[in-house]
């Protein structure tokens, strides 16, 4: 008796590792990046190869799990887009599905380096359209709290869609807090890490901000204003005016050269 019940437990495993061997999956992936250091804003992409059909595929570039699929017939081989504007060590997370919806996640770490990226360090607003009058028409013309909650906003263009070469977003990439009553127009952002490759540019808004509302300060349309540094490159100077007259727009950005 003692036999047979030493004999069970043998059987057991024997029977289960078959089964395993059986439902194991051939299914496969690999990543290969164009580069693994990289400068600020500088494209580069990531190749994913499989031995079987790509049916699915999410993507992440902040280490976190991906969740949103694409699908679509990938093939065998895809191209992606990537480029990023912080300093550090990146983990983009590339989650594939076959047509058998058998998955794999592959991670790709990218370091990326300032290179000759210039970092915005402050910004002054000296004059915008209708300054110093009522923006504020609910108080008296005496009240100082009829003059305009000032708040400046950049928007940076940025690689957004990895499956795409040429996709790209103009994303909001600094929101400054507001001056109240026009108050001290100067704002300090040494500390935020704008780095930004000199070629590049940028779009400037300025807006009067009542808790949720916000109002134009450039008399658009459009409401904002392109700037950029590339005339810049040669005297490096640690500030830079930008004047737009006809709107009585002028502005002060301090920048740090690598």
């Amino acid at each position: 008796m003692k036999r047979i019940l030493y004999l069970f437990p043998l059987l057991f495993c024997m029977c289960t590792s078959s089964d395993d061997t059986t439902n194991q999956s051939t299914f496969s992936v690999a990543t290969a990046p164009s580069k693994t250091t990289v400068t600020i804003d500088e494209p580069f992409t990531v190749t994913v190869t499989s031995n079987e059909t790509m049916k699915w595929m999410a993507v992440t570039k902040d280490g976190s799990d991906p969740v949103d699929f694409s699908g679509s017939n990938f093939g065998t081989s895809k191209e992606l887009y990537f480029n990023f504007d912080t300093l550090g060590t990146k983990t983009i997370k590339i989650k594939v599905k076959n047509e058998k919806e058998e998955e794999t996640t592959k991670t790709v770490l990218v370091t990326v380096t300032r290179g000759n990226a210039i970092k915005i360090t402050g910004l002054q607003v000296k004059s915008f359209y209708n300054i110093n009058t009522a923006w504020d028409s609910e108080y008296p013309a005496t009240d100082s709290n009829r003059l305009a909650d000032v708040s400046f906003g950049l928007v940076k263009q940025q690689q957004s869609n990895p499956f795409s070469s040429d996709y790209f977003n103009n994303s909001s990439w600094c929101r400054s807090t507001f001056k109240e009553n026009q108050g001290d127009l100067t704002w300090d952002l040494s500390s935020l890490n704008l780095f930004i490759n000199p070629n590049a540019s940028l779009r400037f808004g300025l807006a009067d901000i009542d808790g949720q509302l916000g109002q134009d300060l450039l008399n658009g349309p459009p409401d904002y204003k392109t700037i950029s540094f590339s005339s810049y490159l040669a005297a490096k100077p640690s500030t830079i005016t930008y004047s737009f007259p006809e709107i009585n727009l002028e502005f002060i950005v301090s920048v740090q050269w690598p």
